[in-house]
């Protein structure tokens, strides 16, 4: 089951919407699997550089804990950049 945020409700003191969680808030919630280079029998589009991985090209695939059917390939330095900018520098 993905994961779903409540509705947001303005706050009577504030007078506005509170603030929504930032993704680094969020429990990270995916795999992430090595595809070696023997592995890698297709070719992929990369969501973080819109860039294809080709056969034979060792890469990552990124699996959400609770939509499998969700998984994506990923470049290694493209999910590096997408995890830092989800999770900040410290992972």
């Amino acid at each position: 089951m993905p994961l779903v945020l409540p509705p947001a409700v303005p706050d009577p003191q504030l007078g506005h919407l509170p603030p929504r969680p930032a993704a680094a808030d969020l429990p990270a919630m995916e795999s992430v699997g090595l595809v070696q280079p023997y592995q890698a029998r297709k070719r992929y589009l990369c969501p973080g550089c819109q860039g294809y991985i080709e056969m034979g090209e060792g890469h990552l695939v990124v699996v959400p804990e609770h939509s499998p059917d969700l998984r994506r390939h990923w470049h290694r330095a493209c999910w590096h950049r997408e995890r830092r900018r989800r999770h900040g520098r410290r992972h």
